[in-house]
């Protein structure tokens, strides 16, 4: 009779038994090809038991650890490893003697977790040294009891005011401990008390109790003492208020100084140009691209960059201003950048923050950026690229969150051509462009902006003035304004200033300058007007193309045959 069912038999309840143990096993060959993987090692290793059968255990289990013991054909016991970021124990026990060896079988000890809770227990055990050093260390008493009301630590600080030994007040109730103590009755409400009278050995003190609540249950309550007596935390109040109303003086101060004033309703004028722009200063609002804004000096560009900024979900945070040509070139790095105590020569001993860091969540403005030398324009450029600044004299740098608005009344192009500004600084600065048109250029609105600065200047001077008689608007609307707007005010307050009894300002309070030429008050002729509005509406549409004439053609809705022939007619230089 053939043993070779019993075999099998016997082959089978070793394999159930196998499969119901907590341990990972898997048997190999002499090849060490797959013979067997129980349940615990499919799951362990997440392998297919049935599938994993005759494939290489190289192929589940690329360790060259088990490869090498593998290879001795010894028994192993208790090797300690690492299969798939797992810590495991292996111990291999082979079938036969040494070299006759048919094969083996692996038996893994999965310790991961074990090494998880002794981490954990070890950090448990550094959080209640940590808790001891903080209670033992402070200054104010301090006091934790358990739901039970037993006191399980108390600061030294506590016992010398109470006058008793530590090891007298560990393992008592907090009432054999502390007289008149409402600690008990915190345990039992669960509601917190913050800073009351506590009367103690004929001495008044401050005391607070607050609840230890864990899932939900009172499992204790801490007890701390802010203060010995009233006196001192009288003496303390005032001092802190001191300090308070200072810091908030200071705060109130830095905020209105870095603050937007102006919006786009300070933006006056209806002509083409100053509409166009206004629109783009709208859409600009809405992201945090940088801004390049161009025009002459005394247009507003500083009014657009505020207007920019009230617009923007930043505005609540700063807007801060600087003038790159005001600055001294040798101070205007310590000026963006600050920098740390001692940098240099008569530097403050506590150092100082820079603008951008001041602007940090806000906008930074930088006016007459043309005019920054060449040294200041790398680092900008690093700010710009890695959004992070660096303190004069400093180690390490700090991250910040900004958005640049530039201005300039120069022509950067030229200057780049120059190699007196930095392309690659120019184009990240460029990336939206607002060019101001100059006062020249907006027909009524000189008028328009005439009577707005009629009205702020009245108000400001204490002057009643209604506005400008028709013959010196004449003047005003023909007069060349290389001073643009700025210049526009200077002449409404001279005027202001000046004039009599009327409230209407006349000719004969306007400057020589603008009145020593006659004024034609003959209206033109309609072919000139057209032919005034026609050239205008080329510039515009050219503008708005930057320079493409293909589409500024598709924009005046005219053939670009047309468009180059009246370009050469008004001599409109592109």
């Amino acid at each position: 009779m053939s043993n070779k069912p019993l075999f099998k038999n016997y082959i089978s309840k070793l394999e159930v038994i196998l499969d119901n143990m907590f341990n990972a096993i898997v048997s190999v060959d002499s090849n060490n090809k797959i013979l067997f993987i129980n349940e615990a090692a499919s799951i362990l290793f997440d392998i297919d038991s049935k599938g994993g059968l005759g494939k290489n255990i190289n192929e589940i289990m690329p360790e060259p650890d088990i490869e090498y013991f593998l290879s001795t054909k010894k028994e192993e016991i208790k090797r300690p490893i690492v299969v798939n970021e797992l810590n495991l124990i292996l111990s291999i026990i082979p079938f036969g003697e040494n070299t006759d060896a048919q094969g083996s079988m692996l038996i893994f000890s999965n310790v991961t977790n074990y090494n998880q809770l002794i981490h954990k227990l070890e950090e448990e055990r550094d959080s209640k040294e940590i808790l001891n050093t903080v209670i033992e260390t402070a200054y104010d008493g301090m006091i934790i009891i358990d739901k039970q009301g037993i006191v399980t630590m108390i600061s030294n600080a506590y016992t010398e005011f109470l006058g008793i030994k530590r090891e007298d007040a560990i393992g008592r109730h907090v009432n054999e401990v502390i007289e008149n103590t409402r600690m008990p009755i915190v345990l039992e409400t669960g509601k917190e008390e913050v800073a009351q009278l506590h009367k103690i050995k004929g001495s008044y003190m401050i005391a607070s109790r607050i609840p230890i609540v864990k899932n939900g249950e009172i499992i204790g309550v801490v007890g701390k003492v802010l203060f010995r007596n009233v006196k001192e935390l009288n003496s303390l109040y005032k001092r802190i208020s001191v300090i308070e109303k200072e810091l908030a003086t200071y705060k109130s101060k830095l905020r209105e100084f870095n603050k937007a004033n102006y919006s786009l309703e300070n933006i006056i004028g209806e002509s083409e140009p100053i509409v166009m722009a206004k629109a783009i200063v709208e859409k600009a609002a809405h992201t945090n691209s940088n801004v390049l804004i161009l025009g002459e000096s005394g247009t507003g560009k500083e009014i657009f960059a505020h207007a920019i900024h009230s617009e923007s979900n930043r505005h609540e945070g700063p807007f801060v201003k600087v003038n790159c040509a005001a600055i001294p070139s040798d101070l205007l790095e310590s000026e963006l950048f600050g920098y740390e105590a001692g940098a240099f020569t008569g530097a403050k001993k506590e150092g100082k923050i820079g603008k951008f860091e001041i602007a940090n969540e806000g906008t930074i403005f930088l006016d007459e950026i043309g005019d920054m030398p060449l040294h200041m324009q790398v680092k900008l450029l690093r700010v710009i690229q890695e959004r992070e600044v660096e303190k004069v004299g400093g180690v390490a740098s700090k991250k910040i969150n900004i958005r640049i608005i530039a201005a300039t009344n120069r022509n950067l192009e030229r200057l780049v051509e120059e190699g007196k500004f930095r392309e690659d600084l120019y184009y990240r600065l460029n990336v939206v462009t607002i060019e101001i048109p100059p006062l020249r250029e907006r027909g009524n609105d000189i008028i328009l902006i005439s009577n707005h600065l009629i009205k702020k200047l009245s108000v400001d001077l204490d002057k009643k003035v209604k506005g400008i008689s028709k013959e010196a608007e004449q003047y005003l609307k023909t007069y060349e304004w290389k001073g643009n707007v700025r210049e526009l005010e200077n002449v409404l307050e001279r005027a202001i200033n000046i004039m009599e009894n009327s409230e209407i300002i006349e000719v004969k309070d306007l400057p020589k300058e603008i009145t020593g030429k006659k004024v034609s008050m003959v209206p033109k002729k309609l072919q000139d007007i057209l032919a005034e509005s026609e050239k205008n509406a080329i510039i515009l549409a050219l503008r708005a193309a930057d320079g493409n004439k293909t589409k500024a053609a598709k924009i005046l809705d005219i053939g670009r045959t047309s468009l180059y022939e009246k370009i050469e007619k008004y001599k409109i230089q592109t």
